[in-house]
């Protein structure tokens, strides 16, 4: 899953230089903006989605009668994005028409939220494969309408709704063992009852993605969004590796043990803490290599990786809580058996967390909207460390209070003193290359080697210092000799 994830990363960074290169700051504003209008318009989809992973989790016949459902919602979904796009371009002032055809993204977006919801319980190994097809397919799609044909913005809305549906396709195929040709009403009303319970969850998903809005909203302008999605999808690379506690949730829901946590945290910690350490020294060329203009965010960008990495270690809490719930391994369940559930509480406590980041989020541009762009994307990223600090803290204390499940920090140690060595190593190479090429391509070679090395410098000393990295390499490599 993390090779699959990783692979994704680079093919849709890659898709993003594309994007960033072709568009400009002011489209890849309102393209970011259309990503924000998707979330809001797939509430009634993640009102249900959890409770269809937990009872595919269990090996139950879901799969006519989640679709059922999926269509019973797919209108209200399409009526909030045109209520939403149409809104908002009037406050950016941008064509109402161009961010309205966003919705041939949702359409497919749809499809692949009721694929990903049933894999993620059943065989969530599937969703790695289908992200590997969907990310190259993204690559070739764009290079033909957007790098090639120029089509722009309409190019990119097109690339990713075809690269969306061959990816939904692929993970709704992988369900047919869990087809069934009658529909079940129980399962269905079971789903919706415990819609109020995800209430809380979904408006706190959709808070999420408000910030990008407020800020291109109360600054009337799009650009602003150009340039924070610049920065977050810079530092998505170090969070990618948070795919490897994907299957942490089903593993749990069907008798994990702590056995299994320290597993999934420990490889994750392993890939995450490199990662953030050469982000921040090469954050800056990352950027470059986007849009020369970008560059100029890369202290907002390292914050946002910093607050991803800090979300993650609350995340194994939030997993921890959830997974090991057994309230609703019934099919009869009352709404009060819902409200004592610990994932409500959970979620409760994470929406209010959320709920209290937008509000300081939309003080501060009300306060601060004067300064430059550059001024209020860092503060706005500081506020959002801020508040991933908070949501951690109160997942890993939830995880305390209801679990026996504890994360394991013994190899942390390691981690941390291979990393700092292979920063040194790192910058140090770094100071011999000099001024990077305006070109893109050419800019991204010597990232790439640079990247190379620290991969390799890292690799090595931990190899030296950790039994258990020894003994994970000589698994990985036991694994591939057998599969070739």
């Amino acid at each position: 899953m993390f090779a699959a994830n990783l692979v994704g990363y680079l093919t849709g960074f890659l898709f993003t230089i594309f994007i960033t290169r072709r568009l400009s700051e002011e489209e890849f504003g309102v393209w970011a903006l259309v990503g924000s209008f998707i979330t809001y318009s797939l509430m009634p989809f993640n009102l249900v989605s959890s409770w269809i992973s937990r009872d595919a989790a269990r090996g139950k016949k879901i799969l006519s009668s989640a679709a059922t459902l999926f269509l019973l919602l797919t209108p209200i979904s399409i009526m909030i994005y045109f209520s939403m796009a149409l809104g908002s371009a009037t406050a950016i002032n941008y064509d109402p028409w161009t961010i309205a055809l966003g919705v041939v993204i949702l359409i497919p977006y749809i499809l692949l939220t009721l694929g990903t919801a049933i894999q993620s319980g059943y065989a969530p190994q599937n969703l790695g494969i289908a992200r590997i097809v969907f990310e190259i397919s993204k690559v070739v799609l764009a290079f033909y309408l957007v790098v090639s044909l120029r089509l722009g913005l309409i190019g990119a809305f097109i690339s990713l709704s075809i690269a969306y549906l061959i990816q939904a396709v692929i993970l709704l195929e992988r369900s047919k063992a869990l087809f069934q040709r009658q529909v079940s009403r129980e399962l269905i009303v079971k789903w919706s009852k415990g819609a109020p319970v995800n209430t809380i969850q979904m408006i706190n998903d959709v808070l999420g993605a408000t910030d990008i809005v407020l800020m291109s909203v109360i600054t009337g302008q799009a650009i602003i969004a150009g340039y924070w999605q610049a920065a977050i999808a810079a530092s998505a690379l170090v969070t990618s590796s948070h795919v490897l506690m994907s299957g942490l949730g089903p593993r749990l829901i069907s008798g994990g043990t702590q056995k299994d946590l320290d597993k999934a945290f420990d490889l994750t910690m392993m890939f995450m803490i490199p990662m953030l350490f050469g982000f921040v020294v090469l954050s800056r060329d990352i950027l470059w290599v986007l849009r020369p203009a970008y560059s100029e965010v890369w202290m907002a960008s390292c914050l946002l990786a910093l607050a991803g990495v800090i979300g993650t270690l609350g995340g194994f809490g939030a997993v921890a809580v959830s997974g090991t719930d057994r309230f609703d391994q019934k099919d009869d369940l009352s709404m009060t058996e819902y409200l004592r559930s610990r994932i409500f509480t959970l979620n409760r406590l994470n929406l209010i967390i959320t709920a209290l980041y937008v509000i300081s989020v939309m003080i501060y541009l009300l306060i601060f909207k004067m300064l430059s762009l550059i001024e209020i994307i860092l503060g706005i990223a500081g506020i959002n460390l801020l508040f991933a600090v908070i949501r951690s803290a109160v997942n890993l204390n939830l995880m305390r209070k209801f679990t026996k499940l504890r994360l394991s920090f013994k190899n942390l140690p390691h981690y941390l003193v291979a990393s700092t060595i292979m920063i040194a190593v790192v910058r140090l190479v770094r100071t011999y290359i000099g001024p990077l090429s305006a070109r893109a391509y050419e800019a991204a070679l010597p990232i790439l080697v640079l990247i190379a090395i620290g991969a390799l410098t890292y690799g090595a000393i931990l190899y030296l210092i950790s039994r258990d990295f020894r003994f994970f390499v000589k698994e990985v490599y036991k694994f591939v000799s057998s599969s070739l």
